[in-house]
């Protein structure tokens, strides 16, 4: 009776450390075909819209152990040092939009006045001289106050054709749920001004729900 108690119970546990291991890791992605990066009609973007690495295969949200990951994979590697953006204050970005709120906010990064219904943007920046990885909080924008910029660890894998992005709940407040998209984007100039061109989206349409 004792031995078939104790077979009981490490069954129990056993059980128990299965499925929170299963239940721990959440993880929604999204599939874009190659080569539908750039609008072939904006001859403004010029060579970006050729290049692989502007050009988004599959987008990853997931969150395992309390702590959200966040992956791109492109057509192409990120070479180490891209060109020069161009415009005053350029960049390129590569770059996460979450919806975790109903409405939307009027504001930076968007010009004064625009409304988009996206709270966070996780974003990895290539402004000529150095990557650097950021999240862009506007939810204080609605009550007077300014958004706020956190950088954030990233990295790139072996093939650099994938950028990874490690991000603490509390600088995207903590969903339990939310809309998200994928998209690189030129930015000619300073946030805050109608100076974005998108190169890519994943998905094409609309926004994923995670998780």
């Amino acid at each position: 009776m004792y031995r078939r108690i104790i077979i009981m119970v490490l069954a129990s546990v056993l059980i128990a450390i299965v499925g929170t291991g299963t239940a721990s890791a959440q993880t929604v992605a999204v599939q874009d075909p190659v080569g539908d990066s750039g609008n072939p009609n904006d001859q403004s973007l010029g060579s970006e819209k050729e290049q692989g690495y502007f050009d988004i295969v599959r987008a990853e949200v997931s969150k395992d152990s309390g702590t959200f990951a966040m992956s791109l994979r492109l057509a192409a590697p990120v070479p180490a040092a891209p060109p020069r953006p161009k415009g005053d204050s350029g960049m390129f970005l590569w770059a996460f939009a979450l919806d975790t709120q109903p409405g939307s906010i009027a504001g930076y990064l968007y010009p004064p006045g625009q409304k988009r219904p996206f709270e966070y943007f996780v974003l990895l920046a290539w402004d000529g001289i150095a990557f650097s990885a950021f999240v862009i909080d506007r939810t204080p924008l609605p009550s007077g106050g300014e958004a706020v910029t956190s950088y954030i660890p990233f990295s790139f894998n072996t093939a650099r054709d994938e950028v990874q992005f490690g991000i603490d709940p509390a600088l995207i407040g903590n969903p339990a749920a939310f809309e998200w998209l994928s998209v690189n984007v030129l930015r000619k100039s300073h946030f805050g001004a109608e100076a974005l061109q998108v190169l890519d989206f994943a998905p094409d349409a609309g926004t994923t729900n995670w998780p």
